[in-house]
């Protein structure tokens, strides 16, 4: 295990234990990895080695309790790992007998936090020292780790740096470990007091040729008098910006940024400390005059600004490695769930694009009504993040719902056939018997009536297929008209003999109610299923432990189809009650629905009759007056125009409904 690379420190790592571990063979291992262990048998021995680590087991634990006379207490500066069975206050805890796996990843928790205790005391040692830039330090680690930007970060790391040594230039190195094989430095910045320079980023082989090179491949400082009177070293300074510009570099300290893992991800190098801050180094005689090495009292500040600039990095590129893979999740997930709706992909993209382009435009309009009220980028972020999961809950509705194309399924459609063509094929049975029997009695006086029989059957086959062509036509998911309304009725009321030869309906009571759906494919049970959709994207989102600053996101998104009268779902809430976001995400979510490619049961309607749409729906005081408004005259819509929403090969392979879409079926 890889503790520190500090062998002075590495020295003091003495692990006490008692007999029971002597017997369990993990010393053995610990010696071979270069850790001390001594068996001790009293309290007397433990002060006297005075060790980083102590392993209790029950045997020392009594001795331990009989020298204190009494309960024996954990030093606070000891590691104390003992077994899970003993009542005795320690670090962590083994099972009984060791387990060496177990006990072996707890020594190295131990150690590490032993190192760390003893690094955190050598640095506050060094602080405590030096009084007069104690407050500046701690200021600089306050401001480090509140910084969010990476970019802003290491500017201020390079600024404070150079204040606080007095130095004239600083550079920062960052390694680049994307290719193990081929590992760089990236120089991420450079500042200079003396001289203005276009400054572009570079790169570097890591190797031992250069200083950075060098410090970042062995993990050492270099503390150098002068740069240019470098001889038998395997590294050597650039000279290429001095020759370049005629600067003249001359001390230079430079320093490995490790993160907690001892591994280097960085490099800083302080060039040129002078004797009083201020000084231009205009000319070679300026420097040498002026510049003077750093020496033993600036060189620990700036170790421990090279270690607060660590966990600052490591912090920002932390964050911004969770935020990109919570970015990634999101879109994987909205493109994901539609896959089921092939119909309307790239819809909750589109919506989040228009949120984000209408609250920007609501803070450049500085309504005052709204200045309490005004999105900061928390807050847009939690619009950004709702809008794309805002229909996420499609996932709870049923498939048989989503896919239903017309008002009765195949089967239901295919029963009815079967019963028009059994009522028909009766008839014809009936008609041809008729026939035959007025064959047989030719010339006989009820010719008259068999022969009107014969037409009665025939106007009732003929009505039966145009019973059929009235189902197929109720059948589509578009107005029904009223006469065909009534033709339904009449359809339920005719009974015909099915295969035992017994009276049914031809369209059971079930089928009249599918087949009289005014408008649309749906029943009102399954349009309610449909609108169940933003009880389950809030359910599914308050399953998420959202960061505070995202913590709003369920609400926003489970408001997208309130309306400011109180007539939305699920909860109808009115104006106050309303999230500002959800308003903004209704506007541009009924636009999309609207102005979208042409669906199986809606056309997409032209920018301007959408705009009228969305004007009728404010003046009803159904949606944000303010909002329509400002989303039309500042063309907020054409955020979304000519962008490619939809993956090449994306195509339609079946029928979808849209859980959007239900709320302008009237308007469309």
């Amino acid at each position: 295990m890889k503790l520190t690379d500090d062998s002075n420190l590495h020295q003091k790592l003495l692990i006490a234990h008692g007999p029971v571990f002597a017997l369990s063979g993990i010393q053995k291992e610990l010696t071979k990895q270069h850790l001390s262990c001594v068996c001790i048998n009293n309290k007397k021995e433990l002060q006297v080695q005075s060790p980083a680590l102590l392993i209790l087991d029950k045997q020392l634990l009594t001795q331990l309790n009989q020298d204190s006379a009494g309960r024996w207490h954990k030093p606070e500066s000891l590691q104390v790992i003992a077994e899970e069975h003993l009542d005795i206050e320690a670090d962590l805890y083994v099972p009984k007998g060791f387990t060496k796996k177990v006990t072996m990843k707890h020594i190295e928790s131990a150690l590490q936090s032993f190192i760390q205790d003893r690094q955190q005391e050598q640095l506050s040692r060094l602080l405590a020292d030096k009084s007069i830039n104690l407050n500046r330090l701690a200021d600089i680690g306050i401001a480090l780790s509140a910084e969010k930007n990476l970019t802003a970060l290491l500017i201020r790391i390079l600024t404070e740096g150079r204040k606080l040594a007095c130095c004239d230039a600083a550079s920062l190195f960052l390694l680049d470990n994307q290719d193990s094989k081929n590992s760089k430095l990236i120089l991420k910045l450079t500042q200079n007091a003396s001289i203005d320079f276009h400054f572009e980023e570079q790169c570097f082989p890591l190797n031992d040729s250069s200083i950075s090179g060098y410090v970042a491949t062995h993990g050492r400082e270099l503390n150098i008098d002068d740069v240019y009177d470098l001889k038998d070293k395997p590294y050597q300074f650039n000279s290429i910006f001095d020759d370049a510009t005629g600067y003249r570099c001359r001390s230079l300290l430079a320093l490995p940024i490790q993160n907690h893992h001892g591994e280097v991800i960085g490099i800083l190098q302080f060039i040129n400390r002078t004797r009083q801050p201020d000084i231009r180094l205009s000319s070679h005689k300026i420097t040498r005059e002026n510049v003077i090495a750093f020496d033993d009292n600036i060189c620990p500040q700036l170790r421990a600004l090279a270690s607060q600039s660590a966990i600052a990095i490591e912090n920002r590129r932390l964050i911004e490695s969770i935020h990109g893979l919570f970015k990634g999740f999101v879109q994987a997930s909205v493109t994901a769930i539609e896959q089921r709706d092939p119909t309307t992909s790239g819809h909750s993209f589109r919506v989040a694009d228009l949120c984000l382009a209408l609250a920007k435009s609501l803070q450049q309009a500085a309504l005052p009504q709204y200045q309490k009220q005004l999105l900061d980028e928390k807050k847009l972020r939690q619009l950004k993040y709702a809008a794309l999961l805002h229909d996420f809950g499609k996932v709870g509705v049923r498939e048989a719902v989503l896919t239903k194309a017309k008002k009765l399924t195949v089967h239901q459609l295919d029963v009815i056939k079967y019963r028009i063509r059994l009522a028909q094929q009766t008839l014809l049975r009936q008609r041809a018997e008729s026939e035959l029997q007025l064959f047989q009695q030719q010339g006989c006086r009820n010719s008259n009536r068999h022969l009107r029989q014969q037409e009665q059957i025939q106007q009732q086959i003929v009505q039966l297929e145009q019973f059929w062509q009235d189902i197929l036509k109720a059948n589509e998911p578009t107005i029904l008209p009223e006469s065909l309304s009534s033709n339904l009725e009449q359809i339920h009321a005719y009974h015909a003999p099915n295969d035992h030869g017994i009276l049914t309906p031809l369209i059971n009571h079930e089928e009249l109610l599918a087949l009289s759906i005014p408008k649309g494919s749906l029943s009102l049970d399954e349009m309610t299923e449909i609108r169940s959709h933003v009880t389950h994207t809030e359910n599914f989102l308050r399953q998420i432990p959202w960061t505070q600053e995202l913590q709003d996101i369920p609400d926003i998104a489970a408001a997208h189809h309130e309306k400011i009268d109180g007539s939305g779902y699920p909860r109808g809430l009115t104006t106050n009650q309303i999230p500002l976001p959800s308003q903004i995400m209704t506007v541009c979510d009924i636009y999309d629905a609207l102005t979208a490619s042409d669906r199986p049961y809606k056309h997409a309607v032209p920018n301007e009759l959408a705009f009228k749409i969305l004007h009728n729906e404010a003046e009803k005081q159904q949606l944000n007056g303010d909002l329509v408004k400002l989303f039309i005259d500042t063309k907020v819509y054409l955020v979304i125009k000519d962008k490619l929403y939809r993956k090449p090969g994306n195509t339609v392979s079946c029928f979808h409904h849209h859980v959007c879409d239900f709320d302008l079926l009237d308007n469309s």
